[in-house]
């Protein structure tokens, strides 16, 4: 994967490709924080999709 590069959805991406706990970092009802749930969820669904 790789590195963080500072995206909310690269930081979600790869916390949960490295089985990270589900803990978003960015306050509630932040953009940051939808992108980072976006991208925290979107490991699951695109290797479902696979």
């Amino acid at each position: 994967m790789a590195a963080d590069d500072g995206d909310p959805f690269e930081q979600g991406k790869l916390a949960r490709f490295n089985n990270e706990p589900h803990e978003n970092p960015y306050p509630e009802d932040s953009e940051q924080h939808q992108r980072w749930e976006v991208g925290y969820n979107f490991v699951d669904h695109g290797l479902i999709a696979v």
